[in-house]
């Protein structure tokens, strides 16, 4: 089913949505111009997205999904496995560290051996077992003062419950009641339960071009902190935000305003070289970049990780197809 977004440009700040457009379309473009067109830098003129390190427009351009995809949600893992891992690689966000771990088997899901290879990570080889994109929490309530400990301890709970938890998420009937039915768990606040959720949309080659989960990274998105304060940038200051509509009318409104102001954006092309548009999830996942964006432009905040260009021989190893589009009426 298609939302159709109420609204019209003439809700938002003309200044800061033609700003939000200029930002995602120069995004995409230094990836096309670095992967696509194989160009040597610099791959902008903007000194912000030079320099500070922002995901891609396309999440799953990242090396983070595109490792997710990889090693596993394209593998031959059971749906309750290939689930349970995202958990802990989202939870985690560290490709070095799950690739120590492994993908692990919830049947023989082993908390001491996550313990201290966690705690190998950290004391041994002295590096950080854990994203520096986001915060992960210290899960106080599993009852230690270390980090390390009450993850172990949080997974192994959830381990042992992973039956009921997997039966009630494969038999939600909206991308909605399975956001809530992850978000429910302890540990998975709103901003990973729904990395999680988007996770679970992409469809997939090993699963006959069809997702864990039957719905489409279009049918409904909930904006996260980041995401919220990119929309009321957006808006007026007297308007009171309504996200899912303000994302639905950008999802929607993409390509006419790319048309608007004379930007040929580099659009992904599927397997039958049709251009994707930006998905719902994307466009979330834009807004919080785009924030981040106009913190460092306004001088009020600076960029947490900066832009460093790493080997220029990455190839996108899953491309979308059809089925990922909201093509449904």
């Amino acid at each position: 089913m298609i939302h159709k977004a109420r609204g019209s440009r003439e809700h938002f700040n003309s200044e800061m949505l033609e700003s939000f457009w200029r930002f995602v379309f120069e995004r995409q473009r230094i990836w096309h111009r670095r992967f696509a067109q194989r160009k040597l830098p610099p791959w902008t003129d903007d000194p912000i997205l030079r320099t500070t390190r922002f995901t891609n427009v396309y999440r799953e351009l990242d090396p983070g999904t595109q490792y997710a995809l990889r090693e596993i949600l394209e593998t031959r893992l059971s749906i309750p496995d290939k689930i349970f891992n995202i958990m802990l690689y989202r939870l985690i966000g560290r490709i070095e560290t799950f690739s120590t771990i492994g993908a692990q088997h919830v049947s023989s899901f082993d908390s001491g051996f996550l313990e201290k290879t966690l705690r190998f990570i950290r004391d041994v080889k002295q590096e950080p077992p854990f994203s520096g994109a986001y915060i992960v929490s210290t899960y106080l309530r599993m009852g230690s003062r270390d980090k390390v400990v009450n993850i172990a301890r949080l997974f192994d709970e959830l381990a042992k419950t992973f039956g009921g938890l997997c039966d009630r998420l494969l038999a939600c009937q909206s991308a909605e009641a399975a956001f809530l039915e992850l978000r429910s768990v302890y540990g998975f606040g709103t901003f990973l339960a729904y990395q999680v959720l988007v996770d679970l949309l992409y469809p997939l080659k090993i699963n006959g071009g069809k997702p864990i989960l039957p719905f489409s990274h279009n049918d409904w998105a909930i904006a996260g902190p980041g995401a919220q304060r990119g929309i009321k940038i957006l808006l007026p200051a007297e308007m009171k935000s309504m996200d899912l509509q303000i994302m639905r009318w950008l999802h929607e409104h993409q390509q006419a305003e790319f048309e608007r102001l004379h930007l040929s954006f580099p659009y992904l092309h599927d397997q039958h070289r049709e251009p994707i548009p930006i998905s719902l999830s994307n466009i979330e996942n834009c807004l919080c970049e785009f924030h981040k964006y106009i913190k460092i432009r306004n001088g009020t905040g600076r960029g947490r990780r900066r832009f460093v260009a790493r080997g220029d021989n990455e190839l996108m190893t899953w491309l979308p197809t059809p089925s990922n589009l909201d093509q449904r009426e």
